[in-house]
């Protein structure tokens, strides 16, 4: 699975914007099924959502408590859960792009089949804390079906529905590449081509 950050490509006439395609290189599941892709565009374009909600609502906060001198409460937590959920849908689609931050120098001095034997250890143990998460967030958002948030006055499990949705995005997305590891190892840079692909060298 390539890692890198494709290169701002020109539109085909002066001022127009070139289309998303030309940005995001696909990976081997995304070029395969049509509906995982959109899938993966869904994420990346809910992730930008809720960056773009958390921004207006800050501003709205500061606009009503030092323009307007009238603080509104509910701001402060509708900010609190946005942040949440953008956490971790984030974190999602962040896993999508196998991105997550990692130690990788074992892989570089390891030879490929070593390395990649690393790497599926790895993803095994993110499969088996994201399954112990999605229990843990159900188990919440069970116990916390009655309360209410104060201000909003919105359920509890909203906000530990971000952790259910999140933790089953990682889950799905990293069991994936587990399988892409396996099935198709030549779709997998080496250790140092990733490190170069994602700082643009």
């Amino acid at each position: 699975m390539s890692m890198s950050s494709p290169k701002p490509v020109p539109g085909t006439h002066d001022g127009q914007s070139p289309p998303l395609e030309a940005y995001i290189e696909r990976d081997h599941y995304e070029q395969k099924w049509w509906a995982y892709a959109r899938l993966v565009d869904l994420e990346r374009y809910v992730s930008g959502g809720l960056l773009v909600a958390v921004f207006g609502v800050i501003l709205f906060q500061i606009f009503t408590r030092y323009v307007l001198n009238m603080p509104l409460p509910w701001s402060e937590e509708i900010a609190r859960l946005l942040v949440v959920w953008l956490t971790f849908v984030g974190a999602g689609f962040v896993a999508s792009r196998n991105a997550h931050i990692a130690v990788d120098i074992l892989a570089v001095y390891l030879p490929r089949r070593l390395a990649t034997a690393s790497q599926i250890i790895a993803m095994l143990l993110v499969v088996a804390a994201s399954a112990y998460m999605v229990w843990a967030a159900i188990s919440l958002m069970v116990l916390t079906r009655a309360l209410t948030m104060t201000a909003t006055g919105l359920p509890m499990p909203l906000l530990y529905g971000a952790v259910l949705v999140g933790y089953l995005m990682i889950l799905g997305h990293t069991a994936l590449n587990i399988v892409l590891y396996l099935r198709h190892p030549a779709e997998i840079p080496d250790a140092v081509e990733k490190t170069a692909a994602m700082e643009g060298l």
